[in-house]
């Protein structure tokens, strides 16, 4: 079996949620059933960004990981999610690492984007209905903040929490 055909075997197998499962309880919680299948929703694993600074010839960067699942579980009471990404490989793949490195800088662009859509849908909805700030509500964005879209507030996750 060449190489691709093993890789494309193994990520129809990883799919399985059941197997999916078993794969992080055993590497990461040494065998106990910590993940439960029924806790695991697949999740695109396509990840598009342009990069910072691009002009309209810019090329977007696109990369799919192999398989990427959303873990929900409940942890004192209140829910925790954790993205789970498998990458299979018939070989060893010595860059893995800076692999593994730009699918987690793309989850951040990501990231970085879906705040700023949501502060410049806010600051839209605002100016129509005409509202002020009260002394309580968020300031007005700095100019860092407006330029890049993401306020000193928000924060990123690790795509692996």
């Amino acid at each position: 079996m060449d190489a691709l055909k093993a890789d494309t075997v193994t990520k129809d197998y990883v799919k399985d949620a059941g197997v999916f499962a078993d794969i992080f309880n055993y590497y990461i919680y040494g065998g106990r059933q910590v993940i439960l299948p029924e806790q695991l929703t697949e999740r695109d694993s396509t990840k598009i960004a342009l990069p910072y600074g691009a002009d309209e010839a810019a090329v977007p960067v696109q990369k799919f990981r192999d398989v990427q699942k959303l873990y929900a579980a409940m942890t004192d009471g209140k829910m925790e999610y954790v993205l789970y990404g498998a990458e299979n490989q018939a070989e060893i793949h010595y860059a893995m690492a800076v692999k593994n490195n730009l699918y987690d800088a793309l989850e951040y662009a990501g990231q970085v984007e879906e705040a700023a859509k949501s502060h410049r849908k806010e600051m839209k909805r605002k100016k129509e209905q005409g509202e002020t700030p009260a002394e309580e509500d968020r300031k007005k964005p700095s100019a860092g903040e407006f330029l890049s879209g993401f306020w000193a507030e928000d924060r990123l996750y690790h795509p692996s929490q």
